[in-house]
């Protein structure tokens, strides 16, 4: 993987073979750090080509209204417009923050007609992405 960002917040890359942009979240996420990475990786990914973001939430912990809503309403339909098609989630099991993802995603389908997907395990949502491109090539 090549790393983008590299921060306490979290670790940020991409990967050619899997076409993937990785966000890999750390603690709890302030509205500035998220975008951020919003705007360092949304221009890669248009450039790069990539269809697919895997997001590890393992170490993510709760985030605020204001960060839901900025990545549902602003992040993700723009994302959409970079191209991506898929975002692939690492749910962090840790209930309170699960269940905030799960919500922030449901709500974010409303705004873009990515593919938002929840996982157990990083290895399942890297084998989703190698499924996509298999059949997308």
């Amino acid at each position: 993987m090549n790393i983008v960002i590299d921060e306490k917040y979290g670790k940020f890359g991409y990967d050619l073979e899997l076409k993937a942009m990785f966000h890999h979240w750390k603690g709890f996420l302030l509205l500035d750090e998220v975008k951020h990475v919003a705007e360092t990786t949304n221009p890669m990914m248009k450039e790069l080509g990539l269809v697919n973001v895997i997001a590890d939430h393992n170490e993510m912990e709760l985030f605020s209204d204001e960060v839901s809503a900025y990545i549902a309403e602003t992040w993700i339909p723009a994302q959409e417009e970079a191209g991506v098609k898929n975002i692939f989630v690492v749910l962090s099991q840790e209930a309170f923050a699960k269940f905030a993802a799960e919500e922030m995603h449901e709500h974010a389908k409303e705004k873009a007609k990515i593919d938002i997907r929840h996982f157990g395990s990083m290895e399942d949502a890297i084998e989703a992405a190698r499924q996509y491109n298999a059949n997308n090539k």
